[in-house]
């Protein structure tokens, strides 16, 4: 006969599990099983249902995060797109503006020397100025003129230094040309800015006739600009009965505010 120790718990145990497997197989505890799961079967279905809720709370909290996470670096990449495409469009248009240098070069004869800007410096509310990456070893001097891609005057040289020079811009009011206006007769004058907006002549006599859309040039009366630079076209003209002169107002056809390449002209 098998000696059951009373403090050996293993034992016990064992002899108890195997007590109850031989009830449960025989039937004889069902009853009182089924008691028990019928007791026990609301705290089973909120166990199950806490259970589960936690599994729904984890899922969701990860598939947020990595939503999230998603929009996080689709944001980065758009941002990268972004600043690519800048540099790509900007690309074209100096490469744009240096080929039309080529051709006006090419087709006017002057020796142009491209140039970069790098600042633009505000003067007063009537004018700017423009700083480019060329100076005097480069051959600069003031008094030059400046003209964009298509050969129009944009501004001459008023400072230089080794590296750098700085353009008066042809709408500011410090900045003035030797002019003519393509009419009958020639008419010349002096233009300067007017307002950092347009260009403008004065001190024209009310004998000379000046039409809207005439075209102003470079007179080449300054030694250093050479003649026929165009400078804008004429917008209005005014002329009082009683006066002895009149004026007339000049729109360039140049954007100042996108000013990227210029082009010093070296006599």
């Amino acid at each position: 006969m098998i000696s059951i120790r009373k403090k050996n718990p293993f034992t016990i145990s064992l002899v108890i599990l195997i007590l109850l497997a031989i009830l449960h197989f025989s039937g004889i505890i069902r009853p009182l099983e089924n008691f028990f799961l019928y007791l026990s079967r609301p705290l089973a279905a909120k166990v199950f249902k806490t259970g589960s809720n936690l599994s729904d709370s984890y899922s969701n909290s990860q598939s947020k995060k990595d939503y999230f996470t998603e929009i996080d670096n689709l944001e980065k990449r758009i941002a990268e797109l972004t600043n690519y495409q800048a540099l790509y469009l900007e690309s074209l248009d100096e490469n744009k503006k240096l080929k039309d240098t080529l051709n006006f070069s090419q087709e006017s004869g002057f020796n142009l020397l491209a140039s970069s800007v790098v600042a633009g410096e505000l003067i007063d509310s009537e004018g700017r100025d423009l700083i480019i990456n060329r100076g005097e070893k480069d051959g600069i001097k003031n008094g030059l003129a400046v003209v964009d891609e298509q050969g129009i005057l944009i501004g001459k040289v008023i400072e230089v230094k080794n590296n750098i020079s700085r353009v008066c811009l042809s709408i500011g009011s410090d900045c003035d040309f030797a002019a003519a206006i393509l009419n009958s007769n020639k008419t010349q004058g002096i233009v300067s800015g007017n307002l950092g907006l347009t260009v403008k002549m004065n001190y024209i006599p009310q004998s000379e006739e000046i039409n809207k859309d005439d075209v102003v040039i470079s007179s080449g009366l300054e030694g250093l600009i050479p003649r026929g630079l165009v400078i804008g076209r004429v917008n209005e003209v005014k002329k009082e009965d009683n006066d002895i002169w009149q004026e007339a107002i000049i729109e360039s056809p140049v954007n100042f505010d996108n000013l990227t390449i210029v082009s010093v002209i070296i006599p």
